[in-house]
């Protein structure tokens, strides 16, 4: 199967659509246990989605208030951003670890985080992202460059870079 078809055939399978912050998703878990966080919100104790990107897509920098854990399924190496909260800038690798050294099946991303990915290597990366709590919109916040740069002016220079 070529790559094109591929990427169709996942997202006809999965029946992804299209994701504000790029790329392609669809939730498939949501948890039936309710929590209550320090808010009082009531909230499910955990979801998840099917989420798959392209090598001319960017996920834009965004954060969530959940800790995520992104999977590795299909495809090539995704190169994720990280700005944690100690406002420390991280790049992590998401694929096959047994062909990239430095690439892991799974690797976790701290509530509160902010975060972006592009396909280093190959034509997509398919994964799966589970969340905890579960991922509402209200909670979700997409950041543009210059916001980035106005809040961390010293990461403009890789922040820049990634945007490229």
């Amino acid at each position: 199967m070529q790559k094109i078809d591929k990427i169709k055939y996942l997202i006809e399978k999965y029946k992804l659509t299209s994701h504000i912050e790029g790329g392609y998703f669809k939730r498939h878990y949501e948890s039936n246990e309710i929590i209550t966080r320090e808010n009082n919100c009531s909230i499910k104790a955990g979801s998840a989605i099917y989420y798959l990107l392209e090598k001319n897509q960017i996920s834009q920098f965004h954060s969530i208030s959940s800790d995520e854990l992104w999977h590795y399924y299909d495809g090539g190496v995704l190169e994720v951003h990280i700005i944690d909260n100690n406002k420390n800038y991280h790049i992590k690798y998401l694929g096959n670890s047994h062909i990239y050294n430095d690439a892991a099946f799974c690797i976790p991303i701290e509530r509160g985080s902010i975060f972006a990915a592009k396909v280093l290597h190959g034509d997509y990366v398919f994964a799966g992202c589970s969340l905890h709590p579960e991922f509402i919109m209200e909670e979700f916040t997409l950041y543009d460059k210059d916001e980035l740069v106005n809040i961390y002016p010293y990461h403009k220079e890789v922040i820049e870079n990634f945007l490229k």
